[in-house]
């Protein structure tokens, strides 16, 4: 059924401004929102967001003015303005004692008599919003009784019940769980297309970016970006708004915002490398690396050529490295530089070395974004505890498939992943199922000696490093910056 009771209304703000006492809370504004469009605000906390849609449906006061479709709101009689404009605010007041139904149906009290009982319509309107926000089994529950996401989702209800033009929501998602967060933005996608104007208030950048037309950037309560979302959601704007150290992927038009987030490491006991054929002795990490944060490194992605689709360029590939020489790890550590020259979003995950090894590519790795795991405490078959280290192996490679399922990452390593499945630590086929239905544009590299054939056989690519000689042979142990 129709949600809005009229066409798409399209709003002009002018030097719209919030001032309380001495204290300006949004400093004079000017914006047009296209009819039927999404906005959406984004800004750190105490930007002034939440006082701008305030601002806007007339419960902040204000100086200059909000005009719908030409129609000074100012001009607007309180129902006129509660058929224009449906508002959810971040902390609604509800009364005490109201079952979900009668409190979406407060939604309709614009279009009817104060004093007359609800229309057939109304009802109707009231039944459909609850099923499209899956509130049906909750119509006889106090509101007071629901959960925090269970309540946000009456409140944005009760507001859809208004069947007003313009949508205005304050952290709509709050306190939803990823499922109802989806479900209520998609729904919101579908009013806009059937022709709401949609205005939002959203903290997650990255769901605001892929739903909204527009974003405008507040901080210190005055506009600092305003635009599409490419233009807006910057590592320079968000390091400078937000005091944010950000990585910002773009991949087919959808813009992604990751945090870089500094590991601190643990040391772990002295430990040995067999694959070098050491003898054991103590290990220690020089640089005693605490938790710091990572400096930002902006690169500039390669361009890509437009011809390769044309080519029949593969969209991804599984690469193993297996045999008994060196520079497997090394080599693998190529391609994650490659991939990070296209801007990929990389994952690292080691299942043998551990955080107190402190190689090379794992401290330049971070540096650069890399999403990094030490899954292993050292090379562990001589382990005193074998049911812990077989414990991590599945925790790791647990992790491992959820990354591969998510298809956030363009690029997965995954370094010496073949001991665990010649070990029999983890289960093989479960590796080689998530490795034939990983999502079309992850590309996976397995690095360890003795690659099972079946690994092989699900591989696109396998390279065998041999050993020709080794310089422990002559007795001469690991070098630092080469080995490891």
């Amino acid at each position: 059924m129709t949600r809005h009771a009229g066409a798409a209304a399209a709003i002009e703000m002018q030097d719209l401004s919030v001032k309380i006492g001495n204290t300006t809370l949004l400093e004079p504004t000017s914006l047009s929102i296209k009819a039927g469009s999404w906005l959406s605000i984004i800004g750190p906390n105490g930007a002034g967001k939440s006082t701008l849609l305030r601002a806007i449906v007339g419960a902040a006061p204000s100086t200059g003015t909000v005009a719908v479709d030409g129609t000074d709101t100012s001009s607007m009689k309180r129902t006129q303005r509660a058929q224009t404009f449906a508002w959810v605010p971040q902390t609604p007041v509800i009364p005490l004692g109201f079952r979900v139904f009668d409190y979406v149906l407060l939604g309709r009290t614009p279009h009817r008599h104060p004093l007359a009982a609800e229309r057939p319509e109304d009802l109707a309107v009231v039944e459909d919003v609850l099923l499209d926000l899956d509130l049906a089994p909750l119509v006889d529950r106090e509101v007071s009784s629901l959960s925090g996401g269970e309540r946000q989702r009456v409140i944005i209800a009760r507001a859809l019940a208004q069947q007003a033009p313009v949508l205005l929501l304050d952290e709509p998602t709050t306190a939803l769980d990823l499922g109802h967060q989806q479900e209520v933005l998609l729904l919101l996608d579908r009013l806009r297309d059937e022709g709401h104007t949609i205005v939002s208030t959203m903290h997650d950048l990255t769901l605001a970016g892929q739903f909204a037309d527009r974003l405008v950037l507040l901080a210190g309560g005055r506009v600092v970006a305003d635009g599409a979302t490419s233009a807006v959601l910057t590592e320079e704007n968000l390091a400078t708004h937000y005091q944010a150290d950000v990585r910002v992927v773009r991949n087919n038009g959808t813009v992604l915002v990751i945090p870089r987030i500094a590991t601190q490491f643990i040391p772990s006991p002295p430990t040995r490398n067999p694959l070098d054929h050491q003898p054991p002795r103590a290990r220690h990490n020089p640089l005693q690396r605490q938790k710091e944060k990572s400096p930002t490194m902006v690169t500039e992605p390669l361009e890509e050529n437009p011809a390769e689709d044309a080519k029949g360029y593969a969209q991804s590939i599984v690469l193993v490295m297996t045999g008994d020489g060196k520079g497997k790890s090394s080599s693998a550590f190529g391609v994650m530089v490659r991939g990070l020259a296209r801007d990929w979003n990389v994952a690292v995950l080691q299942f043998i070395k551990s955080g107190d090894w402190n190689v090379g590519e794992e401290k330049i790795g971070r540096q650069l974004g890399v999403d990094w795991f030490n899954e292993g405490e050292g090379f562990t078959w001589d382990s005193d505890n074998i049911a812990h280290d077989k414990a991590l192996a599945q925790q790791g490679w647990d992790r491992a498939a959820a990354l591969i399922a998510a298809g956030e990452h363009e690029l997965i390593i995954l370094d010496e992943l073949t001991y665990l499945i010649n070990w029999g630590w983890i289960d093989a086929e479960p590796v080689y199922e998530a490795i034939r239905n990983r999502p079309g544009k992850v590309s996976i590299v397995i690095t360890g000696r003795d690659a099972p054939e079946e690994l092989m056989d699900v591989a696109d690519t396998v390279s065998e490093v041999r050993k020709v000689k080794h310089a422990f042979d002559k007795g001469i142990l690991a070098k630092k910056g080469i080995d490891y």
